[in-house]
């Protein structure tokens, strides 16, 4: 179709997966269920009612925020770049509430078109209706899935916006001239970064019992140990995901956060629903092979975070200690898969060290959205003012638990373990550096949101570590 032509014709735009990189109906139904895991047991009778009833029944009891969600900005220009004198049109599936504050919103439509609580408009009932309305003048529609086709079929002009390459094949060699918005498709490095495999470094932790109680040679301990490393990390690459989706909103109100690939539509929430069910198989298979003690303090560690993603993460201090008190699960899901005596002065330094780092993270989180103009995080309990406490508290707790390691070494367990254990006071002087380092980035508004993702990356810290290992080895092997 010529250009002259293409400008007479009313240009409608779908929304889910085309307008914006997400569908509205699944992130508002995660919505209803982070408002009140119950609604889902009253919304199996909306939709058994109806689809439009189901739709119409969540919008009333939750809203999409327009602002934050994941748009696709090649459809928008496209939209932006027509005569201004031709009609654009948002018609969609989606409940007409949810429709016009996103239009409202962008300020690029006539009209919108959307279902109600009586037609889902979608498929057969899209075609009629606009088959109807454009029969004089056609109409070019842009959509992204198969449920569209019979929408193309009606119309003069057929535009298409997919991740899916195959989909996208079969719309150009069924249609002429069709144009394309070619969206991007995750790669397995996406699929990995939503799992946050970089996150299984923490679990390492496991291990540190094992070492401390010098059981090196130890084949079962270590199996068991390896298995309990495994399972956790599939348990956290499995809550990270629903902790990922119940905070679209406000990681996408994050300018660090906005990157993640459920945050910014690159993963959507159907194929997070998929990665969680292999996840959560792997994690069964891996079940069968742990001791009843170890799967006891993973279905702890599982409660506690499912907890704090629904709702501890929103309560400002109660936040940061039990993300200290999840770090400690993991060292206490070490000791129970060896079945070594608990140690007080080990979860003592945990609970103190991880504390601090908890508070540096909240911190950067903050600082940011101070730097971004904004007076209060979204889905937190903290504000700018916060600020100067976040900093006090982070800073004490980090020095207090070296202070811990200092009394552990004076301890009677030491002094047995150890031919020389002043060898270990050499560990002191690194970490009182390394924490007071961390504050100084921190306090300069210098560190990333995640304090184990700088630590990871951060060449001093690394060397911190190595240090520190070569200290305790050194303490351990020497016997002169």
């Amino acid at each position: 179709m010529s250009d002259s032509n293409l400008k007479k014709i009313p240009l409608c735009v779908d929304l889910d997966g085309t307008l914006i990189k997400t569908d509205s109906l699944y992130e508002l139904f995660l919505l209803l269920f982070k408002t009140n895991p119950l609604y889902c047991l009253i919304a199996i009778s909306w939709l058994m009612k109806s689809k439009a009833h189901f739709k119409a029944e969540i919008t009333k009891r939750v809203q999409l925020s327009a602002e934050s969600l994941p748009y696709n900005q090649d459809v928008i220009d496209y939209i932006k770049a027509q005569d201004p004198q031709r009609k654009i049109l948002l018609v969609t599936g989606s409940n007409k509430k949810v429709a016009d504050s996103i239009a409202e919103y962008l300020g690029l439509f006539d009209e919108v078109i959307a279902s109600d609580a009586q037609i889902n408009l979608t498929g057969t009932n899209k075609r009629d209706h606009l088959a109807k309305r454009f029969a004089d003048t056609g109409f070019e529609y842009i959509g992204n899935e198969k449920t569209d086709i019979p929408v193309w079929e009606v119309a003069k002009k057929v535009s298409v916006a997919s991740q899916d390459n195959a989909f996208l094949k079969q719309v150009t060699s069924t249609f002429d001239d069709v144009e394309v918005f070619k969206l991007d498709k995750p790669s397995i490095k996406n699929y990995l970064k939503g799992m946050r495999l970089h996150q299984w470094v923490k679990n390492l932790l496991v291990f540190v019992p094992l070492f401390l109680d010098h059981r090196f040679n130890d084949g079962q301990a270590f199996v068991s140990v390896i298995l309990t490393f495994f399972g956790l990390s599939i348990l956290a690459s499995f809550t990270y995901i629903i902790n990922d989706l119940l905070d679209l909103e406000s990681d996408r109100l994050n300018s660090y956060k906005r990157k993640r690939p459920f945050a910014s539509g690159l993963i959507s929430i159907k194929q997070a629903a998929i990665m969680m069910l292999v996840l959560f198989v792997l994690f069964v298979l891996i079940m069968t092979q742990l001791t009843p003690a170890v799967i006891m303090v993973l279905m702890i560690y599982l409660a506690a975070t499912l907890s704090y993603s629904f709702y501890f993460k929103r309560v400002a201090m109660l936040d940061v200690t039990m993300l200290a008190g999840l770090f400690s699960l993991r060292i206490i899901s070490g000791i129970v898969a060896i079945g070594s005596a608990w140690s007080f002065w080990l979860l003592a330094f945990s609970m103190f060290f991880f504390l601090s780092l908890a508070f540096a993270k909240r911190f950067s989180e903050v600082d940011n959205i101070r730097k971004e103009g904004r007076e209060k995080a979204v889905g937190r309990g903290y504000s700018v003012v916060d600020l100067p406490m976040l900093n006090i508290s982070g800073v004490a707790s980090g020095y207090i638990s070296i202070l811990v390691v200092a009394l552990y070494i004076d301890s009677e367990k030491v002094r047995q373990m150890y031919a020389h254990p002043e060898i270990l006071w050499l560990i002191c002087p690194p970490l009182l550096f390394w924490i007071g380092r961390i504050w100084l980035i921190t306090g300069r508004g210098e560190m990333h949101e995640d304090p184990i993702v700088f630590a990871i990356k951060d060449k001093v810290s690394l060397f911190i570590v190595a240090l520190c290992g070569a200290i305790l080895l050194g303490a351990t092997l020497y016997q002169g």
